[in-house]
């Protein structure tokens, strides 16, 4: 009985010290970083008419993104802003139909701000590609966190506008099919440390 007692104590000695140290065994402060999709997740372009395929589709207001970006004050990452970037989904290569293919530049994408972040920079229209791009960078060196209900961005789509009207080439010419593509986007901090 007695060595159970103190076997038990040897325990509850050693959860204690354990429990009193959780900060630096059990968790680490991060920055916090999330993309909040509000609305605008799936997002179809229907060219149902001969206008359509000359002139191509621009949908101003696909998507719209909250962004939350927290500062955990961690000594040697300084949290100053942040890059949105976009891509194809997994590098695909191209947009795939049923039958056939369309090269990922028909597509463009634009992200501008909404609300909360005027001072940030956005790259206008940008070919989607296989490669990471970026679509709107902002930056506040006196830092304060970023909410998802004040800091939101608009993005944009265009597919098939032609040259002459700054985009990358009418759909005319290209076979018919039901083409789909995933878009990915990623939201990486930035500032000393990152």
């Amino acid at each position: 009985m007695l060595t159970t007692r103190l076997f038990l104590l040897k325990i509850f000695i050693v959860t204690v010290v354990l429990c009193s140290n959780t900060e630096q065994v059990f968790s680490q402060e991060w920055n916090a970083a999330r993309l909040n999709v509000l609305y605008g997740s799936s997002l179809p372009l229907n060219f149902s008419s001969l206008s359509k395929i000359k002139k191509g589709i621009e949908v101003q207001t696909g998507t719209r993104f909250g962004i939350s970006l927290a500062d955990s004050s961690k000594v040697g990452h300084v949290l100053q802003g942040f890059v949105l970037y976009f891509r194809a989904f997994n590098n695909q290569a191209n947009i795939k139909g049923d039958v056939y293919v369309l090269p990922l530049n028909r597509l463009r994408v634009k992200a501008e701000n909404v609300i909360g972040l005027e001072s940030g920079h956005s790259y206008g229209y940008q070919d989607l590609s296989s490669d990471w791009v970026p679509l709107f960078s902002y930056t506040n060196v006196s830092w304060t966190d970023l909410n998802w209900a004040n800091n939101q961005l608009n993005i944009s789509y265009e597919c098939g506008k032609p040259v002459s009207a700054g985009g990358n080439g009418s759909l005319m010419g290209e076979e018919p099919d039901y083409y789909n593509i995933e878009i990915e986007f990623e939201l990486v901090p930035t500032g000393p440390g990152f």
